[in-house]
């Protein structure tokens, strides 16, 4: 049974999705130097998630679950920040995985395989 309060966060988690998408769509266009309209027809029938998730601070942090290793195979994954971190990204240069220092209230930009794709391994950016 819906209720008022499950009929308000969908509708904010829609709001909050098209405007990430929006944004998206101006950080292709920064990065590749195109409008955004140039992008629209790779995504006519896009498969983009929207996930919720809330890690909170663990006294045991090698005892938490979360999710694991992995790369991002699509074109951009948006992580909102809060003070609890736990992101690591893999150093192309060593293979080091090193802890990616959350900033509140902002934005991580994951950059996917996709791009690497799209742009013939001219967009490829790493922490190392």
């Amino acid at each position: 049974m819906e209720t008022d309060e499950s009929n308000t966060t969908r509708e904010a988690s829609q709001e909050y999705a098209q405007e990430v998408e929006k944004l998206a769509h101006k950080l292709m266009e920064l990065s590749f130097g195109m409008p955004a309209k140039t992008f629209h027809g790779f995504f006519k029938h896009h498969t983009s998630n929207i996930r919720l998730n809330h890690y909170p601070p663990c006294p045991y942090p090698h005892l938490a679950l979360g999710l694991g290793r992995h790369k991002d195979t699509g074109v951009l994954t948006m992580l909102a920040q809060d003070d609890v971190g736990g992101l690591e990204v893999k150093r192309k240069l060593d293979g080091e995985w090193i802890r990616v220092k959350p900033i509140p209230n902002s934005y991580i930009i994951n950059v996917g395989d996709m791009i690497q794709v799209w742009s013939n391994d001219m967009r490829v950016w790493s922490t190392g």
